[in-house]
Formats: C-alpha cells, sequence, structure tokens
C-alpha cells in the first residue's frame, strides 16, 4: 500500500486548499522527506488529513471520548467527533487522499464535514465519506461504514494496525525500553494488537470452570439416585389396579345416587317454583286491584278528551280578554305621557331659537379683532421657533463641549491607571520569579503531579483491595469450618431417617400382609351388590302386587263398559223411534191449530155442499163443528208433547250411558297402564337383581345367594350386615395403612431432601475452596501492586521535590495541584495584565490629542450660539407685548374656536329641539291610535269569550263532568296519561303471563311428581354419596402417591442408564480443558497473553536488530526472562546491557529500530509503502544523525518512502525535500512543497 497525495481544505488550522503530490517532483523521486513547521503551525494536521480520508478517525482524537467542546453553532459536540477537527470559522472542510491498494489500482479516499447554509455558525451536518477507483472515476461507496470496511480490505489495514505501521510514534517506544515487565507487557499489547491472547486465556479459564462444574453436577446427580426393587415395584402395580377397579365400581354407583339425588331436587324445585307463582300471581292480582283510583282517571280522561277544542278556546279566549285590558291600560298610559312631552319641548324650542339668535349677533362683532389678532399670532410664532431653533443649538453646542471635556479626562484618567497598574504588575511578577519558573514548566510538573496522584491512588487501591481480600479469606475459612460442623450433623440425621425408614417399610408390609387393598374392594362390592339385590327384590315385589291390581281394576272396567254400551244402544233405539212419531205428529197438529183459528171458522161459515174449497179446492167438506175441531187440535198436541217427552228422555239416558262408557273406557286404559308399567318394573327389577347377583357371584370368597327375588329374605339381609360389619374394619385397617405410607413418605421426603443438603454443602465446600485460592491469589497480586504504585510514586516524588522545595510545597497536602494551578493561573493573568497595559498606553496617546483638539473647539462654538439666542429673545418680548392687548391676551384660534363652538352649539340645539319636538307630536299621535285599537280589541276579545263560554257550557250537559273537571283533567301532560295507560296495560299484561307461567310450573310439578321419588330420603343419599367421594379421594391419593414413586424409579432408571457415559464423557473433556488451561488458561488472560507477547516480543527484536545493525553496530537487542529487554554492546565483547543505561541519543536509535521493525509487522496486506516517523531526532549527535538518515534512506531499496517531522535544523539540511508549513495569522497555516 502507497499513499500517492494527500490533500485537503479547513483541516484544523490548514484554511487553504493544498496538495501534496508524491507522485509530483520534488517528492516522487526522495525517498525521504521532511515536514517542518513552527510548533503549532499544523504539521500534524497532514496526518490528521490523511486518516480521516482514510479512515474517518484521526490521532489527535484519541483519548477524549467523553469530553465535550463547544461549537459556533451554539450546541456542544464531542472531541472526539471527527467534525471537531474543522477549523474555527469555516462552513466546510474536505481531506481526500490518493494511494495504491494491494490490487495493484488506484484509488480517491474523501472525508468532508460541512455546514448548515454553508454559513460559519450553520449546524454542523453529518460526515460524508466516498471511495472512487482512478481508472475508471466509478465510486465505489459512499456509506461510511461500507467506505471504512472496502478501506480496510484495499489496503490491508485496520485503524490501529495503520497507526502502528504508517504513523511511527517514538514516545511508545521510549517508554517501552524504560518501563518494567508488566508496564512493558501492556505497551506491547498496545502497541502490536496482542490483546486477542488475553481475552483467549480467560475464555480457555472460563471454559474449563464450566466443564469442572458439569462433571460436578453429573456425579451429584449420580450420587442422589435411589431405585425401587422388583418385588416392590410388582406390590406397587398390584396395588394401584385393585384400587382403579374400586373406583370404577364405586363411580357407578355414584352414578345411581346422583341420579336419586337429581329427581329429589327436582321434585322439590318444581314445588318450590309452583309456590313462587302462586305467590306472583296474587302479587299481581293485588297489584291490578289496587290500580282501580288510576283506572277511574284514565276513564275520565278519555271521557273529556271530545271536549278538549272547546276547552281550548275558551282558555285562548280568556287570554285574549287578559292581554286586551292589559293593552288598553298601557296604551291610554303611554298616549297621556306623549302628550305632557310635547306640550314641555314646544317651551325648549323656543328658548333655543333665543339664544342662536344671540350666538350669531356676537360671531359677527368679532371678525375684525381676530384678523389683528392673527397676523400678530404669526409673527409670534415665527420669532418664537427661531428662539427654540437658536437655544436648541446651543444646548447641543454644549454638551458636545461638556462630552468632549468629559472624553479627554477619561482618557487621562485611563492613561494614569494604565501606567500605575503596569509599574505594579511588573513589580510583582519581579517578585514572583519561582512562580514564573512554575508556570513555564507547569505541563511537565503537572503530569508529574498526576501520575504521583494516580501512583498514589493505586498504592491506596492496591492496599484496600488486599485488606478486603485478607477479610475474604477470613471468612470463607470460618464459613468452611462451620460447613464441616453442619455436615457432620446432616449425616448423622440422614443415618437417623434410614433406620426410620426401614421400620415404617417393615410395619407396612405386614400390615398391608394382613389387610390387602383388594379386600376392602371386594367387601364394599360385595355390600354394594347385596344392597342392590335386596333394593330389586322390594321393587319386584311392589310391582307384582301393583300388576294383580291392574289386572282386576282391568277385568271390572270391562264389565261396565259392556253395561254402558247395551244402555246407550237402548236409549238410541227409544229415541229414534219417538223422533219418528214426533215428526209424524208436526204437521197434523199444525194442521189443526189452523183449522180451530177464527179465519178458518169464517171460512168455513162461507162453505157450500158440493161447492170447491176456496182455500184447498176440495169439493168435500169433513169438518164442520167448530167444537169437534177443537178437541182434535188438543188430543193431537198432547200427542206430540208425550213423543217430545220421550225424545228428551232417551236422549238423557243415552248421554248417561254414553259418560258412563267413556268412565269405564279410561279406567280401562289406566290399567292397562298400569300392568305395563308393573311388567316393566319387574323386568327392570329382575335385571338389577341380575346385575348384582352376577357382581355377588363374581366377588371371591362370596357367600351363598338366593337365585330368585324373594327366595330368603332373612338371609339376604343378614349376608348384608355382616358383609358391612366387614367392609368398615377393612376400611379402618386402610385409614391406618394410608397413616403409615403418608409417614414414610415424609421420611423418605426429609432424607431425601437431606441427602440434597448434604450434596449442597458438597457443592459449596468446593466453591468455597476455590474462592479462597482465587482470594488467596488476587491478595499476592493486590500486593505486588501495591509495591509497584509506591515505586512509581517515589519516583514522581523525587522528580517535584526540587520545584516544589521552592515553591515551598509539600507533596503530602492534599489539593498540591489546585494550589500551584492557581498560583500559575495568577501569573499567567499577571503577564495578560502586564501585556494588556503596555499595548493600552500605545494606543491611548494619540486619542488623547485628539481629543485635547476637539474640546477646544467645542467650546468656541458653544459661545457664538450663546449671542444669537439673545438677539431672537428681545425679538419675540417686542411683538408679545403689542398682542397682549387684543382679546384679552387669549390665543387668537382658540378665542375665534370658542365662540364659533358657542353659535354651532345654539344652532344644533336649536335643531335638537325643533326634531324632538316633531318626534314626540308624531309619538302622541301614534299613541291615541293604539289606544283606540286596544279598545277595539277589548270588544272583540269579551265577545268571543261569551261564544265560547256558551259552546263549553253546552257541550258539558252531556256528561257528568264539571268545567273544573276539564281544568284538572286537561293540566296532566300527555306523557303522564300515556304512562298511566301503558302502566294500566302492563298490569293487565303481567295478571295475564303470571297465570300462564303458573300453569306451566304445575304442569312440570305433575310430571315430577308422576316420576316418583326414591325410597331414600335425600340426606341418606348425600351421606352415602359423600362416603364415597372420601373413598374415592383416599384411593385417588393413593394411587397419586403410588404414580409418584413409579414415575420416580423410572425417572431415576432412565437417568442412570446414560448417566455413568455422560459422567465419563464429562471427565474426558475435563481433562482437556484442564491441560489446556495450564497451558495457557488464567483467570486475567494474563498467561496466554504473556506467551503471545513474549513471541512477539522475539521477532519484533529479530527485525529491529536488522535496522540497528544500520543505526548503531554497537549494540544488539536480545530478550533476557520473561519479557525483560537487554541490549548487548558489541564493543565490550557482547556484555549484557539494561537498557536504562543507554544515553538519550542510544535510546532514540534503539527506539527507532524498534518503529521500523514495527512497521514490518503490522497489516494482513504486507508492508506498507510510506511510513511518517514523529519528533525525537533533536537527541542525536552529528554522527549518529548520519547514521539515522542513511538507514531511512537505505528503506528506499525496499521500495518505501519515509516522511519525517522534525525542527532539527541539521535535518533539514540532510533532507533536501520537504513539506514546510507556514504560519499565516488568525489560525492559519498555507503548505508548501519544496527543494532545499
Amino acid at each position: 500500500m502507497r499513499i500517492l497525495s494527500i490533500s485537503g481544505q479547513n483541516i484544523a488550522s490548514l484554511a487553504q486548499p493544498f496538495a501534496i503530490d508524491f507522485t509530483a517532483a520534488p517528492l516522487a523521486g526522495a525517498g525521504l522527506f521532511v515536514i517542518t513547521g513552527e510548533t503549532g503551525a499544523g504539521k500534524s494536521s497532514i496526518l490528521d488529513a490523511m486518516c480521516l480520508a482514510l479512515y474517518g478517525d484521526a490521532p489527535r482524537l484519541a483519548g477524549s471520548a467523553g469530553d465535550e467542546v463547544p461549537d459556533p453553532s451554539g450546541k456542544a459536540i464531542k472531541a472526539r467527533d471527527s467534525r471537531a477537527i474543522l477549523r474555527r470559522g469555516a462552513a466546510q472542510g474536505w481531506a481526500e487522499v490518493r494511494f495504491t491498494a494491494r490490487d495493484g489500482q488506484d484509488y480517491v479516499v474523501r472525508w468532508q464535514a460541512r455546514r448548515a447554509r454553508d454559513k460559519v455558525d450553520g449546524q454542523l451536518q453529518n460526515v460524508s465519506r466516498s471511495l472512487a477507483r482512478v481508472s475508471d472515476g466509478q465510486v465505489l461507496a459512499s456509506q461510511i461504514s461500507i467506505v471504512s470496511d472496502q478501506i480496510t480490505a484495499l489496503t490491508g489495514f485496520s485503524y490501529d494496525e495503520f497507526r502502528r505501521t504508517v504513523l511511527l510514534a517514538q514516545g511508545d517506544f521510549d517508554a517501552f525500553l524504560r518501563a518494567d515487565i508488566n508496564d512493558r507487557a501492556g505497551l506491547l499489547e498496545k502497541v502490536t494488537g496482542t490483546g486477542l491472547y488475553r481475552a483467549v486465556s480467560s475464555r480457555i479459564y472460563e471454559r474449563t470452570e464450566a466443564a469442572r462444574q458439569a462433571h460436578g453436577v453429573l456425579v451429584q446427580r449420580r450420587e442422589g439416585h435411589q431405585i425401587l426393587k422388583d418385588e416392590d415395584r410388582a406390590a406397587l402395580e398390584a396395588e394401584r389396579l385393585v384400587i382403579t377397579e374400586a373406583n370404577q365400581a364405586a363411580g357407578a354407583k355414584a352414578r345411581t345416587l346422583k341420579d336419586a339425588l337429581a329427581r329429589h331436587t327436582r321434585y322439590a324445585e318444581t314445588s318450590r317454583q309452583v309456590g313462587l307463582a302462586e305467590a306472583a300471581l296474587a302479587e299481581a292480582v293485588t297489584s291490578q286491584a289496587d290500580a282501580g283510583v288510576e283506572r277511574e282517571q284514565l276513564a275520565r280522561i278519555d271521557q273529556a278528551t271530545p271536549l278538549r277544542a272547546q276547552w281550548q278556546t275558551l282558555r285562548d279566549a280568556r287570554d285574549r280578554v287578559r292581554n286586551a285590558a292589559s293593552s288598553v291600560a298601557a296604551t291610554t298610559e303611554l298616549s297621556n305621557d306623549t302628550a305632557a312631552k310635547a306640550n314641555a319641548l314646544k317651551e325648549v324650542t323656543r328658548q333655543a331659537e333665543a339664544e342662536h339668535t344671540a350666538r350669531e349677533n356676537e360671531f359677527k362683532i368679532f371678525g375684525p379683532i381676530w384678523d389683528q389678532a392673527a397676523a400678530l399670532d404669526s409673527r409670534i410664532t415665527s420669532a418664537t421657533t427661531e428662539l427654540e431653533t437658536s437655544r436648541s443649538q446651543a444646548k447641543a453646542l454644549e454638551q458636545e463641549a461638556e462630552q468632549a471635556r468629559i472624553a479627554l479626562q477619561a482618557l487621562q484618567q485611563e492613561d494614569s491607571k494604565a501606567r500605575e497598574t503596569l509599574q505594579a504588575t511588573e513589580a510583582e511578577l519581579a517578585e514572583r520569579s519561582s512562580d514564573c519558573a512554575l508556570a513555564d514548566n507547569w505541563l511537565q510538573i503537572r503530569q508529574h503531579i498526576v501520575a504521583h496522584d494516580e501512583a498514589r491512588s493505586a498504592l491506596t487501591r492496591a492496599r484496600s483491595d488486599s485488606d478486603t481480600h485478607q477479610a475474604e479469606i477470613e471468612r470463607l475459612s470460618v464459613a468452611l469450618a462451620e460447613l464441616a460442623t453442619r455436615t457432620a450433623n446432616d449425616t448423622a440425621e440422614e443415618v437417623r431417617l434410614t433406620s426410620e425408614f426401614g421400620r415404617l417399610t417393615q410395619s407396612l408390609s405386614t400390615l398391608e400382609a394382613a389387610h390387602p387393598l383388594a379386600r376392602g374392594s371386594e367387601l364394599q362390592t360385595l355390600a354394594t351388590a347385596l344392597a342392590d339385590m335386596r333394593r330389586a327384590e322390594q321393587e319386584h315385589g311392589s310391582a307384582r302386587s301393583d300388576f294383580a291390581a291392574a289386572e282386576k281394576a282391568a277385568e271390572t272396567a270391562q264389565e261396565a263398559l259392556a253395561t254402558a254400551k247395551a244402555k246407550a244402544s237402548a236409549a238410541a233405539e227409544a229415541m229414534t223411534a219417538a223422533s219418528a212419531q214426533v215428526t209424524a205428529l208436526i204437521a197434523p197438529t199444525e194442521r189443526a191449530d189452523m183449522a180451530a183459528s177464527d179465519a178458518a171458522r169464517e171460512l168455513r161459515l162461507r162453505l157450500e155442499p158440493g161447492e170447491p174449497c176456496p182455500v184447498c179446492g176440495s169439493p168435500e167438506h169433513p169438518t164442520h163443528a167448530d167444537s169437534a175441531l177443537a178437541d182434535l187440535a188438543a188430543g193431537l198436541r198432547a200427542d206430540l208433547a208425550a213423543a217430545r217427552a220421550a225424545v228428551e228422555n232417551a236422549r238423557n239416558e243415552q248421554a248417561a250411558a254414553l259418560r258412563a262408557q267413556d268412565r269405564a273406557q279410561g279406567e280401562l286404559e289406566h290399567a292397562a297402564k298400569n300392568a305395563q308399567t308393573a311388567e316393566a318394573t319387574i323386568s327392570f327389577a329382575l335385571a338389577h337383581w341380575q346385575d348384582a347377583y352376577s357382581r355377588a357371584l363374581a366377588v371371591p370368597n362370596c357367600p351363598a345367594l338366593p337365585e330368585e327375588p324373594g327366595e330368603d329374605r332373612s338371609n339376604l339381609v343378614a349376608l348384608l350386615e355382616t358383609t358391612e360389619t366387614a367392609r368398615q374394619a377393612e376400611a379402618a385397617a386402610q385409614v391406618e395403612l394410608s397413616g403409615l405410607r403418608s409417614a414414610l413418605a415424609s421420611t423418605t421426603s426429609q432424607r431425601e431432601s437431606l441427602r440434597k443438603v448434604i450434596a449442597g454443602h458438597t457443592s459449596a465446600r468446593e466453591t468455597w475452596n476455590s474462592e479462597l485460592a482465587n482470594a488467596t491469589s488476587l491478595q499476592m497480586l493486590d500486593l505486588r501492586a501495591a509495591e509497584t504504585a509506591e515505586a512509581e510514586s517515589l519516583r514522581h516524588a523525587t522528580a517535584l521535590s526540587l520545584i516544589l522545595e521552592q515553591l515551598e510545597e509539600n507533596l503530602a497536602i492534599p489539593g498540591l495541584s489546585g494550589r500551584l494551578e492557581s498560583r500559575v493561573a495568577e501569573v499567567t493573568q499577571l503577564r495578560k495584565v502586564r501585556d494588556s497595559n503596555s499595548a493600552t498606553l500605545v494606543a491611548l496617546a494619540p486619542q488623547i490629542a485628539k481629543a485635547e483638539s476637539r474640546s477646544e473647539n467645542a467650546a468656541k462654538q458653544f459661545g457664538g450660539a450663546n449671542e444669537a439666542v439673545t438677539a431672537r429673545l428681545n425679538t419675540l418680548q417686542t411683538l408679545q407685548a403689542e398682542r397682549a392687548p387684543l382679546l384679552g391676551g387669549e390665543v387668537t384660534a382658540t378665542h375665534r374656536t370658542r365662540h364659533n363652538e358657542a353659535r354651532k352649539g345654539a344652532a344644533a340645539a336649536l335643531d335638537a329641539a325643533r326634531n324632538a319636538l316633531a318626534e314626540a307630536t308624531t309619538a302622541w299621535a301614534a299613541a291615541r291610535a293604539k289606544a283606540e285599537a286596544a279598545a277595539t280589541e277589548m270588544t272583540g276579545a269579551n265577545q268571543a269569550q261569551e261564544i265560547a263560554q256558551s259552546a263549553l257550557t253546552e257541550a258539558l250537559t252531556s256528561t257528568d263532568l264539571v268545567q273544573d273537571d276539564l281544568d284538572t283533567l286537561f293540566a296532566l301532560p300527555a306523557t303522564e296519561v300515556a304512562a298511566l295507560r301503558q302502566r294500566l296495560r302492563a298490569l293487565d299484561d303481567l295478571v295475564t303471563s303470571v297465570r300462564a307461567a303458573l300453569n306451566s310450573r304445575r304442569k312440570d310439578h305433575a310430571e315430577a311428581e308422576a316420576a316418583g321419588l326414591p325410597e331414600d330420603p335425600p340426606s341418606a343419599l348425600t351421606e352415602a354419596l359423600s362416603v364415597l367421594d372420601a373413598a374415592n379421594q383416599t384411593r385417588a391419593e393413593r394411587i397419586g402417591a403410588i404414580d409418584g414413586e413409579l414415575q420416580r424409579d423410572i425417572a431415576a432408571r432412565t437417568a442412570l442408564a446414560g448417566l455413568e457415559a455422560e459422567i465419563a464423557q464429562a471427565r474426558s473433556e475435563l481433562d482437556i480443558w484442564e491441560a489446556v488451561n495450564h497451558a495457557a488458561g488464567s483467570r486475567s488472560g494474563d498467561k496466554f497473553a504473556r506467551v503471545a507477547q513474549s513471541i512477539t516480543l522475539d521477532v519484533l527484536v529479530d527485525h529491529a536488530n536488522h535496522h540497528l545493525s544500520d543505526l548503531n553496530p554497537r549494540y544488539r537487542l536480545r530478550r533476557a526472562a520473561d519479557l525483560a529487554l537487554q541490549v548487548e554492546d558489541c564493543d565490550m565483547g557482547g556484555e549484557a546491557r539494561a537498557t536504562r543505561s543507554l544515553s538519550g541519543g542510544e535510546r532514540f536509535l534503539v527506539s527507532l529500530a524498534l518503529a521500523l521493525a514495527l512497521s514490518r509487522m503490522g497489516g494482513k496486506g504486507g508492508l506498507a509503502a510510506t511510513l511518517f516517523i514523529d519528533e525525537g531526532f533533536g537527541s542525536l549527535d552529528a554522527g549518529s544523525l548520519d547514521l539515522a538518515i542513511d538507514a531511512l534512506e537505505r528503506l528506499q531499496s525496499q521500495g518505501r518512502q519515509v516522511g519525517v517531522i522534525s525542527h532539527v535544523d541539521a535535518m533539514k539540511e540532510r533532507i533536501p525535500t520537504r513539506i514546510a508549513v507556514h504560519k499565516q495569522g488568525g489560525g492559519k497555516s498555507a503548505v508548501e512543497v519544496g527543494q532545499g
């Protein structure tokens, strides 16, 4: 990698654009060039520009990450910010580097910073960077991070590697030679970048500790596992199977009990719902009755509604009468008021006319007098203006003369004060010569003080850390002793618990053998089956009785049905015959009645024998006598009545027979239904009996049982009692077993917990032993650090002793740096005061001379202005005397305006009076018209009220209402009437809905009652269900305990299956890491870092000796023990010498050799073709300087170009090619490339 050119603008003090082209003469052929300039001119700014362009960073920005600096934009920026290098007063700045990369092509990289709107006080914008290829001008990257990555890839150097390889800082290597082993290790890590090996060493230590901990955890796991014996595991599995079967049987029984409880609950709930519905109906009916008054009121409102129009018309008429009466009173009063006001205004108008005439006459008299006074007023005004002008000029000149005098006095006083201050300052500086010497060397002295304070702080910190670690060592020792005691106690308790575990296990085995868990379940199953058999037997007997009763009721109903059918048939036949007789008698009876009537008698009297009847046309006339016809009609009517009575009797008999038939049919159907229900109950009872019988027979050792219901009831009851007694005894034994199991589980848990505690003691002991060893090691390191800090403190104290003795200061007294800094500040301030007052005296001399001349001229001009004021004052007084008699001395305009305003006021008053009179007259006429209209409206309103009252009175006559009722009823708002109607309707609907709900509840209750209730009461069923639940809970807990034991055993067997292999693998891995850790690992990372540093130091020394053979062949570097460096003196037979024994020039040559060696080791891209070496050549004599320059020139043969930054004149003479940086004032510098 070779630098081809460096250019830029506004980088620190380099204000003007500059370009340093290493491919053009004179730099193109120069293998060595020098960068010269005064201190602060900006030599290092060239290197800053190069680094900014390449990496966006600069050497001067290092080490100030947390500081802030002010910016012209008003916002502070970080001192580490690359934009802080932009020159003050510049709106933009840039740096650019052209270089040849590892691929052989040329590239241009650019860094640029600018301010907003290109103003010097604008806000700093983001930095922009770009990378372009020179051959085709293509921009390869423009993002900051991408540019940085591309530069590292093209050059082969990171920024730190670039600084170590291309920018060689002599200070680091001089410190490297003088440092002790620990400091040299730090410097070597800094300049060679070997910090990675420290991190690797720490990671090796951490990984070894992790492997050790993983191995310990596996070992503890192995110690904590226990497995069951095969026979114990088989016993637990058998016990779990028996308990599971018992749970299934109990579940079926519980479902039967729950069904029975549900039937009780439904019956009770339906009864309660019927009672609630009846109460709700009673409440609804009561509420409906209580609303009678409101219902009557609503009826009266509905009755009055058709009269609302007449009622409203009367109300409107009354309002009209009331409004008309109010209007008549108001308009009458208004008419009287306006008439009085019009009469008063007539007198006012007459007085205004007289006043107006008087003011007009007075105005005409003053006209000539005003003209004469106005002319004099004009002349007086002009004279007054001229007088004021003269006075203003005189006053201004007076002030100017006074200001000139005061300014002269101020300058004279300032001159005198500056002379006094200068003399006092120079005298005080002469007295404080030691403070002046302190100020001249303050930077070096402050560095020594800071270094001494840091060393003392490090000493205090090291001693404090040592004490802390000593206390930690003592604490850990006490803790380990206490842990040993607790471990012994816990081990003894674990032995006791193991003994108790054996005792409980033996007791449990003995009791389980006497009372196996399956026996209790078998007895429970047998008791349940026997109880079900007894219940089924009872249901079977009851059902058979019901079936016999149903059959007998069916026979009786069948006989009654046959009898009813026969009676119904006979009644139907009798009714048919009687109906036919009625039908046959109706027509003759009607004809007989007609013949016996008066009209028929008249017609019969007119019949003639042989002549046809005029009614029927028959020539025969059988009935002539009226009495015979009457007897015939009466007989027919009696026969018809008897026939109809027979029909009615037959119909009644038929209805009674049909009712008896229906009743008998219902009884028959009910008997059939009862028989069917009894048959179903018998079948159900037999099925239950058979199920219970089978379950009982399935129980081992089941006693002899009856094979059919009712066969041997007394034996079944005795068996049930015997079984229940045995079951209770087994339950008591199981309770005792459960207690033993709980005690065994508790003991096991305590023993396992105690074993974990003991294992924890072991882990804690290992941890505390490790911490104890670590604390001991750290204490040794702290003691060594304290010794180093104490030596460093003593070295800096020795360097400061002479100057502090002169200053009469003591390094041990706190606040030394502050006191010395105050003395330096005082000296600096005195010097500033001295220089300031000297400059002030030089500047005041011409100012005083000018002020004296100005003061004299101002006094002369002020005298002439006073004479002009006196002349103009006399003229004004003459004119004022002539004007005084006129108008009483009053100003003409004021006098004329006052009289004119009076005249105009009188005219205005006259106009106002006339207008007011006209308005009052008009108002009076309008008021009279309104009063007449109001009287007319009053008459019409009275007539309308009388008509409306008559109409309403007439309408009320058809109702039972009076007019006051209407006022009360119509006063209710429509919303209240609607709400009342809705409320009454809601009460009616509520009664209807509650009645429907009651019917529904009664139907539900009847269905529940028809379903029948279980024989056992709810309390007995609940108690039985509770017993079942408690037994189920006990069995579930036992199943859980068994499952836990089995799962723990499975987990233990599974864990142990692969645990040994894991332990072996972990041990193998731990052995490997312990070997690696022994070779290169350490907690602090020092071990591997020292190995890498030793190898790096060997390579660095070898390269340095190649350069040292050219720079100073007398000496060779060699590495002693650890990282110690020595020099071999070839002139003394290869005698080894300490590097501290070298002179300043010899040490510089050795440092230069180290720097050149490092430049060959940095970077991934091989050698850098361009080097820059900072100061350090001033300590060489002429011969050594020649050797150094010759060595640097020989680097050209390797294709390398070297630039040296130096103030040494001999260096400038030996190196003709130079880059000069010249100060131009105002903090600006210019760059010039030249020869010679």
